[in-house]
């Protein structure tokens, strides 16, 4: 019993030395490890016959007392340090192999994982930061090469160009007086022709009526059926150079009439609008919105970087890099604003047009019109396809009808709804009484409309009673809305086409032109100092603040935290010191078992048993991690 177990008695300084040594000799318990007798503290013992007291250690007593001198007798402290290392040193022998096999083993399994997972890549947390940043600077720096200047001014011009459309579509295609402003245009380019048609189309007509008169004269010898077939014919080919030619007057007559009405009173008009125009594009914070528009660009695409891999598993680095360009931008962003303004200045005042300007801004704008009309058509289907076709057209008509009358075609519905259900109510009530004679006109009130539909400030009493939705109304507003809008369109296209829009002189007929050139320049004055004072400066400081605030400073800790962000990598980099640790055992197992076969063989090819701990293969591995403060685990 007790194979494994070493019975330790403390304080054997507290029992008189023969029962000392038979309560470590006895055999009452047995223990196949023995007992072993220690003692903890000095011990006080009289000096001789004295009173005086001494002060022994552990060797001291038991070398002062006899009885603990006989052989095999096991006592002291460092008798049982030296049994203790004994017995481990035999354990850990007997159990030597099959840790190494175990230890190979788990060796074996992780080298495999990390060569079928990862093809043997070798990474580490701070290879990998540098790759992840490198990665960053490169998509940043194609972003660089591809946001240039052209591109930049590209998407100024695009925005301005929009602007262009808004104030257009507020100052002149909502006017009731465009329609004119287009005729005057496209009546000038005819007005140069048209005398000449006039002129023609009375020679023709002279030259009709004597070749009728000779006819009929020489159909006078004829019978009598010809000569009254010949009058007929006569009768319907003066008939029809008449309408002929009362028409051809009465256009002549409207187009010189209309001609003779534009006066200079329509030029100051139309000149005063142009201005308005001007004003409400340059004057409109040109600065501000371009300067933001392209703060707005350059935060877009850091963030479509950052949200690609690796950045997406890192989302404080992520805000980190979203933080410092913000701050480089915000820092640049009000003298940017200040210096576009500054530039864009003189045109608030005058705008100076050469002729190859205005024959490119007429192009550019054409191109605009026919981009309007491609949306407009493109609303108006969609609305046409989510509603039925009767339903819509029937709605249109109603509200039409309430424009003409100045009403809102959903309070006319409503009013029309209440109206209806009052007179349905009355009806049904009246019904019964068949007493009520049609004399009565009490009887027939309530069937009767209001009258003159005086209460809602129109007359309903013609419009037909139909239950159309809001959203059905708001659906049949929007399309005759748009094809107003259309129409318009297709009138100012013609317009700009025509050779009077081909003169800068006559930019106050054609403004879509004078816009278009007027966005050119501010985009491209503007672009200058957007280009030196924002974009350059953000493109130079957005690296360096990369590695100042992401790689340099950074302790290994820190590094490590940024690695096993990533699962990936984290479970990499677990793999890989799981590797290293256990090579690292597997490196001393090795030369345990070397320094054991040496210790059997006694160096010499002879078996010999250890004598002494120092001369056990397991000295070497303790004194040698004596020194540190753990071993490796694995």
């Amino acid at each position: 019993m007790g194979t494994r177990t070493i019975g330790v008695i403390t304080k054997v300084d507290m029992a008189e030395p023969d029962m000392a040594v038979h309560m470590l000799t006895q055999n009452d318990y047995p223990l196949h490890l023995g007992y072993i007798g220690v003692v903890c503290k000095p011990v006080k013992e009289k000096a001789g016959r004295t009173s005086h007291e001494i002060l022994l250690s552990e060797s001291q007593y038991f070398s002062r007392h006899a009885e603990f001198q006989q052989p095999g007798l096991q006592v002291g402290v460092g008798t049982l340090r030296r049994k203790l290392v004994r017995v481990l040193e035999e354990s850990m022998r007997r159990s030597l192999s099959s840790l190494v096999d175990a230890v190979r083993s788990e060796l074996e399994e992780t080298k495999y994982q990390i060569k079928v997972q990862y093809n043997d890549e070798r990474v580490s947390p701070e290879s990998y930061m540098a790759e992840s940043l490198d990665t960053l600077k490169q998509s940043f720096k194609a972003f660089q090469q591809q946001f240039g200047k052209p591109q930049l001014r590209a998407e100024v011009q695009r925005w301005l160009e929009s602007r262009v459309m808004d104030v257009c579509a507020e100052l002149y295609w909502s006017n009731p007086e465009i329609g004119e402003l287009g005729n005057h245009v496209t009546r000038s380019r005819a007005a140069g022709w048209w005398a000449d048609i006039r002129t023609k189309s009375a020679q023709v007509a002279a030259t009709a009526a004597n070749v009728v008169s000779e006819l009929l004269a020489a159909d006078t010898a004829k019978e009598q059926k010809g000569p009254q077939l010949s009058k007929v014919a006569a009768t319907e080919t003066a008939t029809r150079q008449s309408a002929g030619t009362s028409s051809t007057k009465s256009k002549g007559g409207n187009g010189g009439q209309a001609a003779s009405e534009w006066t200079d009173e329509n030029d100051a008009y139309w000149d005063h609008q142009l201005d308005r125009a001007s004003a409400l594009l340059t004057k409109s914070g040109v600065g501000r919105w371009t300067t933001q528009m392209v703060v707005d660009l350059l935060m877009n695409n850091v963030m479509a970087l950052v949200d690609t891999e690796p950045f997406v598993h890192h989302p404080d680095t992520r805000e980190m890099v979203l933080s410092f360009s913000q701050a480089i931008l915000r820092n640049k962003y009000h003298s940017t604003v200040d210096q576009v303004e500054n530039t864009i200045k003189p045109f608030k005042y005058e705008v100076e047009i050469e002729q190859h300007e205005w024959a490119k801004a007429q192009k550019r704008s054409g191109a605009l019109i026919d981009n309007e009309v491609r949306l407009c058509r493109q609303a108006l289907t969609k609305l046409r396809s989510s509603t039925p076709k009767k339903q819509l057209q029937q709605a249109m008509q109603f509200v039409a009808m309430a424009d003409k009358r100045g009403l809102d075609p959903i309070a006319v519905q409503v009013e029309m709804a209440r109206r209806h259900a009052e007179h349905s109510a009355t009806s049904s009530e009246q019904a019964p009484k068949p007493e009520a004679s049609a004399a009565d006109p009490a009887a027939q009130a309530p069937t009767q409309p209001v009258e003159n539909g005086e209460s809602d400030g129109g007359n309903l009493d013609d419009m037909a009673y139909a239950q159309y939705s809001p959203r059905l109304l708001r659906r049949a507003q929007q399309v005759l809305m748009i094809q107003d809008r259309l129409s318009i369109l297709h009138l100012r296209r013609k317009a700009l086409a025509s050779s009077a829009c081909s003169a800068v002189e006559n930019k106050r007929f054609c403004p879509e032109i004078f816009l278009d050139v007027v966005a050119e320049k501010l985009a491209y004055n503007a672009v200058m100092f957007i280009n030196f004072e924002l974009l350059q400066d953000f493109f130079f400081q957005f690296p360096r603040e990369l590695d100042s605030n992401l790689y340099y400073g950074k302790s290994l800790q820190q590094t490590r935290d940024f690695a096993s962000q990533n699962p990936r990598i984290g479970k990499q980099l677990v793999l890989l010191e799981r590797r290293q640790r256990l090579e690292l055992v597997m490196s001393r197992l090795e030369d345990l078992v070397r320094q054991q076969a040496v210790a059997e063989t006694g160096g010499y090819g002879r078996s010999r048993p250890p004598t002494r701990a120092q001369d056990s293969p397991f000295s070497s591995i303790r004194s040698n991690n004596s020194g540190r403060r753990s071993s490796p685990s694995f």
